[in-house]
């Protein structure tokens, strides 16, 4: 048998060790698993999976997201390296510890939801990450906090499956908040329950600036209905009235043709002026849709043509963008916020870069970043293998994936040295090590020859 050379042989010289690390498919992939929260960037499971406690005796490994340093070719650290990537990742950013600052929601699984705490304030935000299953609530495909019962903390609606809506009142407070679920679905005032497509993400805001929350429905034919907060149950529960289908005659068409799809929408007053504008991610839209508010807060007007946003940044991803607008900085404008899920437009192309930051400065957006929380993320089905490549004593790194970001048309093979030791590891990216053009890369290693190196 013949192996094929590779453009740049690497001599494989001391201690013949080769370790697959089945952890590191949760710390690199992003595969999923049964946890617990432990202290801060790390998660304790049982080697089980049906969730019981373990045997007396019985091995146990623990999650952790930031174990030791990993660093890009341009030396800057990934933090934190080990929190397996995104996919479809939805943000949401709300001040869930009152104080002062705004934290970050992700929600990157159905029924589950990460939370990222604001540690560095409300101008120079620093997002720590803190738990992947915040007080292990099933939230669906969707959430959305805001105070119902304006008690000063904030409450969350989320989806149910399959396309209810959830609600779970605040009982504790706005530093520590601690959610009940409330009954098995909002309701209207004629008690039926209120559905939303599982699939599209919905708003909720003032919009007539009347003093009720209204809510909006994104529908998979490109309309928009409306909802509005009639009361609160003795329970706190907000109860809806239905006003129409079609909000403001809006019916987003995409770009291919007639096609609608899978939906996200914000409400935002991005200009300033104070009435809320309108933004629209579709899965089959490439960037973001803007919609003016040409009238006034108390009397809104959105029927003017939707427009790509922004007009000095282009966005174009795989499609089916999920906008939010945040003033992350405090600097007095609204920041723009991407999340990337993956529609109509190859995506290949966003299995990496899928969390936009576009920083407004003078009226422009500026794109900052594609990738907002900075982890190492080489794409889908990484495959890790660990070897002493240098022969100076300790384990370097190997990974692989299925196709890489940069490059759609091969699987790469990244190699991290170790530059710190056997048993305090620090790894510093290196060149890529180029092989033939194929895809799905598996890195195993061993003398193959007996000639004392690893092949």
């Amino acid at each position: 048998m013949r192996f094929q050379e590779t453009a740049e042989r690497v001599r494989l010289i001391g201690r013949l060790r080769s370790r697959v690390l089945a952890a590191a498919c949760v710390a690199v992939a992003g595969c999923g698993g049964t946890s617990s929260v432990g202290s801060a960037g790390t998660v304790s499971a049982p080697v089980g999976s049906d969730g019981e406690e373990p045997l007396a005796g019985t091995t146990q490994f623990a999650r952790s997201v930031d174990a030791f340093p990993v660093y890009d070719q341009n030396g800057r650290a990934y933090d934190p390296p080990f929190l397996g990537g995104f996919n479809v990742p939805r943000p949401q950013f709300a001040d869930i510890d009152g104080d002062g600052d705004v934290d970050l929601f992700l929600q990157e699984r159905p029924d589950e939801l990460m939370l990222f705490e604001n540690v560095g304030g409300p101008t120079r935000p620093q997002f720590v990450w803190r738990t992947d299953r915040y007080q292990d609530l099933s939230v669906g495909e969707w959430t959305r906090f805001i105070d119902f019962d304006r008690d000063g903390d904030l409450d969350l609606l989320s989806e149910r499956r399959f396309s209810y809506v959830q609600y779970f009142r605040n009982d504790g407070t706005a530093q520590t908040a601690v959610f009940t679920s409330i009954g098995d679905s909002v309701r209207d005032v004629a008690s039926e329950p209120v559905f939303a497509d599982r699939q599209n993400i919905p708003s909720l805001n003032d919009i007539d600036c009347d003093g009720d929350l209204d809510l909006f429905l994104g529908r998979l034919n490109g309309t928009i209905s409306r909802y509005e907060v009639a009361e609160l149950t003795d329970d706190g529960v907000p109860v809806f009235r239905f006003l129409e289908d079609r909000f403001q005659d809006i019916e987003i068409v995409a770009q291919l043709g007639s096609l609608h799809g899978a939906n996200s929408m914000a409400f935002a007053d991005v200009d300033q002026d104070g009435d809320l504008d309108f933004f629209w991610g579709d899965f089959f839209e490439s960037g973001v849709l803007f919609v003016e508010n040409t009238d006034s807060c108390g009397e809104p007007n959105l029927r003017t043509d939707p427009q790509a946003f922004t007009a000095n940044e282009t966005i174009a991803t795989s499609g089916y963008n999920v906008p939010v607008l945040e003033d992350v900085d405090s600097d007095g404008d609204l920041d723009l916020f991407v999340g990337v899920l993956g529609g109509a437009f190859n995506p290949n192309l966003t299995t990496a870069r899928n969390f936009h930051f576009y920083e407004q400065v003078d009226g422009n957006f500026i794109r900052r970043t594609e990738r907002f929380v900075y982890t190492l993320d080489v794409g889908d089905e990484s495959i890790p293998s660990f070897a002493d490549l240098d022969g100076d004593g300790d384990l370097d790194l190997l990974l692989a994936n299925k196709l890489d970001p940069d490059d759609t048309q091969t699987s790469r093979l990244y190699h991290f040295e170790n530059v710190g030791s056997e048993r305090a590891p620090s790894f510093e990216q290196r060149a890529h090590i180029p092989l033939f053009t194929t895809y799905h890369y598996a890195p195993a290693l061993g003398d193959l020859d007996g000639d004392g190196d690893l092949d």
